[in-house]
């Protein structure tokens, strides 16, 4: 069993769904609060982290976290303090090098394309894309 942070969005619908009355919801969430248990910056902190370990950046990563219902000012604190900390060429060829360690795209466009794709995806832009498929490849035959 795997013990992670969640925001009180999650949990209230969690409670829900195991059908909790409201008010007890409620008074649940609170206490948890109270204790320590249940922190919307951890929770955030933490979701981006992960995200981050996952290929994506911290846009795409804060996006996915307001789906999932997070508090907007904890989230934004946290999205701050990952976004000062994040380096998109290096994070963008740390992907590249895991999903293709051979450089096999650079004799065969389509998966050349296809890591582009991909790489888009996970929320670099246009860019930092072609420039680090470029790097790679003038690295590539500097070896």
């Amino acid at each position: 069993m795997t013990l992670r942070e969640h925001c009180a969005v999650e949990l209230r619908r969690k409670l829900a769904d195991r059908a909790y009355a409201t008010g007890v919801i409620e008074v649940v969430l609170a206490r948890l609060v109270d204790d320590g248990y249940l922190s919307e910056s951890r929770f955030a902190e933490s979701f981006l982290r992960s995200r981050l370990r996952k290929g994506e950046t911290p846009r795409v990563a804060a996006m996915k976290a307001r789906q999932k219902g997070v508090d907007e000012a904890a989230l934004q604190l946290a999205l701050d303090e990952a976004e000062a900390s994040f380096d998109s060429d290096q994070a963008c060829r740390s992907i590249l090098k895991r999903r293709d360690p051979q450089g096999l795209r650079h004799g065969d466009e389509r998966l050349w394309q296809k890591h582009a794709r991909f790489l888009q995806n996970k929320g670099f832009d246009a860019a930092t894309i072609v420039r680090v498929m470029n790097d790679d490849k003038h690295d590539q035959f500097d070896d």
